[in-house]
């Protein structure tokens, strides 16, 4: 089997003329489909992919959109029901885990309420990637199609659900009477290294799935085990000087930082902005030139 997936051209003629039986075998070979693959290294294969998904943005905005509303149909209240399950996640552990902490139950509310929302968005995009391109199989299969589009219309969704979170956050904050003043405004560029990290983790929980579908449960496992070692329900001071590296090499926590500090009225560290977009160059660079090795066999591993 060639590396990658094969890209079928079949000549105008091969299409239009049908090949009598009477046909020198010769004759019969050349009028058969040219097969090759996708021409040019790793990262040019991945690039052009991405850019060719880049260019049907209205086609994966409008998947996800329509996703969203599907998953939600004849309900009265839509995706606000995950909303409401945050909240009642959310003052449970206030009330539980505020008082094994001994935590101030106003501060460590907004501490909780923060951290989940911007948890769930990260392990959505995660756990919810290892079926998005074994879902997309009839798109794939029908057609030349460019799989990180199946990755932006993943995290375009997640997008749409923690912006009906952040409903739950004004709320939280409003009703504690606090305010988090300019810094807030951080927690913007903080949320796009988010997303931009989450492309290239959706897109690579999906072909390490599509290939390894026993990795399904894995990786679900194993987000909901970094849930617990991540600082999402304490915070890091807790873990006390000989085991906080366990935190700072931890680019989940990192990615929680960057939106949970500004959120709450505090200045991310600049160590946590360097993870992330660390993170971000390195992930990207790995997956894709994976991407670009794999794009060739995707199709065979359906």
């Amino acid at each position: 089997m060639n590396r990658g997936s094969t890209d079928v051209a079949v000549t105008a003629q091969a299409q239009t003329e049908r090949v009598s039986p009477s046909v020198e075998p010769d004759q019969r070979r050349a009028a058969r489909p040219v097969v090759s693959p996708s021409p040019g290294g790793a990262f040019e294969v991945a690039w052009a992919d991405v850019a060719a998904a880049l260019r049907i943005t209205p086609v994966w905005l409008h998947s996800g959109w329509i996703d969203v509303v599907w998953r939600f149909r004849r309900t009265r209240l839509g995706p606000f029901w995950h909303t409401l399950g945050l909240a009642a996640f959310v003052i449970v552990m206030g009330v539980v885990w505020s008082t094994i902490l001994r935590q101030d139950p106003t501060q460590y509310f907004r501490y909780v309420t923060v951290s989940l929302m911007v948890w769930m968005l990260i392990a959505s995009l995660v756990t919810d990637a290892t079926g998005i391109i074994i879902a997309g199989q009839t798109t794939a299969l029908s057609m030349r199609f460019p799989y990180p589009a199946f990755a932006f219309a993943h995290v375009w969704r997640g997008l749409l659900l923690f912006a009906h979170h952040f409903v739950l956050y004004v709320v939280v904050m409003a009703g504690t009477l606090h305010w988090p003043g300019t810094a807030v405004l951080l927690a913007i560029p903080g949320l796009l290294l988010v997303i931009a990290n989450g492309v290239w983790m959706s897109l690579l929980s999906g072909i390490l799935c599509l290939n390894r579908r026993d990795l399904m449960p894995a990786i679900g496992s194993a987000m909901q085990i970094m849930m617990f070692i991540t600082p999402v329900f304490w915070p890091r001071d807790m873990l006390g000087a000989h085991l906080g590296f366990a935190a700072d090499f931890n680019p989940f926590y990192h990615m929680v930082r960057v939106v949970r500090e500004p959120l709450l009225g505090s200045v991310p560290g600049l160590d946590a902005w360097a993870w992330v977009v660390g993170t971000l160059v390195i992930g990207t660079s790995g997956t894709l030139w994976l991407y670009g090795r794999w794009r060739d066999r995707l199709a065979y591993w359906y």
